[in-house]
């Protein structure tokens, strides 16, 4: 296991995609989070900083990004034929990229949210505008988004061995999460149940930043969205250990 885990953190520090990708998702964070402190009118908002740090939820999406590439960009290119030579075991190939992913979202996360907290808290501060966190609220706002990422991640990973298809997972993935789950919210008395317990709404809850009455609290919720994850890779084991893989 171990030589397949390295081998797939070898991947991840060395393909351009994953570093496009992270480099993009920490990017769009920052300038976002520079216009937001820098332009923004918080004179009647007493909690101005805990919403300018919901800005780094941002990257979750990325995350998500990462874990189907882990798996899909293998198929994409065909090198999910030398991977399986090096490491015949399907299983024990998923749950290496599952781990590389959780970390990988982990520290996009972790330093998305740092990095939010830096800079928009003293642009506040300068401007003399309330921050409204104290900082067990910021550390809950960096665990919880951390967390996020990386089971977001690791939804990846399970939605990219599932499909196989690059564009396909990704295409798929965010539709769901910008239409669908959207789309199922705006029913009348459904919207609240959405938010709460579908993975979008999940993955909010985890990070801190639902915005709901009666939220299900941040460890509950990530509970449940590493139950989707689990569901999905599961499924995503399954399929390819029952598909035959050409070269």
């Amino acid at each position: 296991m171990s030589h397949a885990l390295s081998a797939e953190l070898f991947k991840l520090r060395t393909t351009r995609t994953s570093w496009a990708v992270i480099l993009g998702a920490i990017g769009l964070v920052v300038l976002i989070s520079v216009i937001a402190a820098a332009t923004g009118s918080f004179a009647a908002t007493e909690d101005a900083g805990e919403d300018l740090l919901q800005i780094s939820g941002l990257v979750q999406l990325f995350a998500l990004v990462i874990g189907i590439l882990a798996v899909a960009t293998e198929f994409r290119h065909g090198t999910i034929t030398p991977s399986l030579l090096a490491v015949p075991d399907r299983t024990r190939l998923v749950l290496a990229k599952l781990i590389t992913a959780l970390i990988a979202g982990a520290l996009l996360g972790l330093a998305a949210s740092a990095l939010c907290a830096v800079i928009t808290l003293p642009i506040l501060s300068a401007r003399d505008a309330g921050t409204g966190s104290d900082s067990t609220e910021i550390i809950n706002l960096i665990v919880g988004n951390t967390a996020a990422c990386a089971l977001f991640a690791a939804l990846g990973v399970g939605l990219g061995a599932l499909i196989r298809n690059q564009v396909g997972a990704i295409i798929g993935a965010l539709g769901y999460l910008f239409v669908v789950e959207p789309l199922l919210g705006v029913i009348p008395g459904f919207s609240d149940f959405v938010q709460k317990w579908f993975p979008g709404g999940a993955s909010s809850e985890v990070a801190g930043t639902s915005g709901l009455d009666d939220p299900l609290g941040q460890l509950p919720a990530g509970i449940l969205l590493a139950a989707y994850a689990a569901v999905f890779l599961v499924a995503g084991i399954v399929m390819i250990r029952s598909r035959d893989v050409s070269a």
